[in-house]
């Protein structure tokens, strides 16, 4: 029976279905998506402030050597603010990525009457059903591709820039380290390529199971249609009632 319900279900959702959901709190989420705009966050964040940081860091290492029979010294004490608030910035950007992230597939949701009590969340059987259902396979497979494409990356990663620096052994110390800056850098950039894809598969394959998980019968397209506009018997009540009042005001017109 609930094979022939879902496959009756041609027709898409309509707005107002889509709006009694998103009341009830029932919206797409894309675990991947969110992860990727917090890692893109995050990176861009180091990014920007690493030559702060890494100077910060150094500030508070040579402090801590320094002084350290005096760990509460001025100096050691304004080496350590100075590493965390660069720390601070990028934890402050990751919690405002990782709060605006599930908001970029569905928009903002309030629903209060998600955080109510609800029983039948707790059957046992409905998590082992779901070790079977196309979104467990859709899991499994997405995770077998990012770590394909993530083994991917590495590997170019290595082989593309692995023989240069070798040949920059005897190079001096700022050459090398740039060079390894770069390497390291297209590794992080076809790592997070590959997760990007990955991402935008995950958003999609959410978005299409929840409107076709809200798809309706035609059925229920009639019956919504006759909800909207009334059902007949009112609209028949509506009528007779327009008519007698018509003609009593044309009886008026008439005595008068």
């Amino acid at each position: 029976m609930a094979e022939e319900t879902d496959l009756s279900r041609t027709e898409p959702a309509s707005p107002l279905r889509l709006q009694q959901a998103r009341s009830a709190g029932d919206v797409p989420r894309s675990a991947e998506l969110t992860a990727w705009v917090v890692l893109m966050s995050a990176l861009g964040m180091l990014g920007w402030l690493a030559p702060r940081l890494l100077n910060a860091l150094q500030a508070l290492t040579e402090a801590a050597f320094i002084h350290a029979t005096q760990p509460l010294s001025p100096v050691f004490i304004e080496a350590a603010q100075a590493a965390l608030w660069a720390v601070l910035l990028v934890l402050v950007v990751i919690f405002v990525a990782a709060l605006v992230a599930p908001m970029l597939l569905s928009g903002w949701v309030f629903a209060p009457q998600v955080t109510q009590a609800d029983l039948t969340r707790t059957n046992p059987f409905k998590s082992f059903t779901r070790l079977f259902s196309a979104d467990s396979i859709f899991d499994g497979s997405l995770a077998l591709m990012k770590l394909a494409l993530a083994a991917a990356a590495v590997g170019w990663a290595l082989t593309s820039g692995w023989p240069g620096l070798q040949n920059l052994a005897g190079s001096e110390k700022t050459v090398t380290l740039d060079a390894a800056a770069a390497w390291v850098g297209r590794g992080v950039l076809a790592l997070v390529a590959a997760l990007a894809l990955a991402a935008a598969l995950d958003a999609g394959w959410r978005w299409w199971r929840y409107l076709r998980r809200h798809a309706m019968t035609w059925q229920e397209v009639l019956a919504e249609a006759r909800e909207a506009e009334g059902s007949p018997e009112m609209r028949a009540q509506l009528r007779s009632r327009q008519q007698q009042a018509g003609q009593g005001r044309h009886v008026n017109e008439v005595i008068g």
